[in-house]
């Protein structure tokens, strides 16, 4: 089989798929013939086009395709501006009270250490070690109550951000 015939066969079996890939798949084959023959070796050794009609399968290329893109530059720049005015606001304070409820949660579970420096410094009363732990009990929950509130709050916002782009693609 001459090189001419096999690319030709090969760039028959390759149909499927897109001309970019089938042109380098048909260059990467010449490109191995020509090696083969500097090599002094039989080209119709190398690859035999009959054994890829069994093996070689086509993929499937999902192509989307949206059926007006100015009414999707539109709803983009839409969702964009409703955003930023009405949803980054709220969003904002959202998350600096879950921040700032984490950081009272950090201090409360930290207090015990507190009482542990003043023990140290000599002023130490009873009531202050009852209240720090009592403060350290409070600051624990605080953190497993932050830390659901944070899963919620998470799945709420990848729920819009999904929504959103549903909206755009209009579907």
């Amino acid at each position: 089989m001459e090189k001419e015939q096999l690319l030709k066969e090969l760039e028959e079996k390759l149909k499927g798929i897109p001309r970019e890939d089938r042109e380098k798949l048909i260059e990467l084959y010449e490109d191995l013939i020509d090696v083969a023959k500097e090599n002094r070796q039989d080209h119709k050794e190398l690859v035999d086009v009959a054994t890829l009609e069994d093996d070689f399968v086509i993929p499937e290329i999902e192509i989307h395709t949206y059926r007006n893109t100015g009414r999707m530059i539109l709803a983009s720049v839409s969702l964009l501006l409703f955003n930023l005015i009405f949803v980054l606001g709220p969003a904002i304070a959202v998350g600096s009270v879950y921040l700032s409820f984490w950081i009272v949660s950090l201090c409360f579970v930290l207090s015990p250490i507190m009482v542990v420096t003043q023990v140290l410094a000599g002023g130490f009363t009873s009531m202050e070690f009852f209240l720090s732990i009592m403060l350290c009990g409070i600051g624990l929950a605080v953190g497993v109550g932050n830390h659901y509130f944070g899963k919620g709050l998470y799945k709420a916002l990848m729920n819009y951000v999904k929504w959103n782009i549903q909206l755009v693609k209009g579907e």
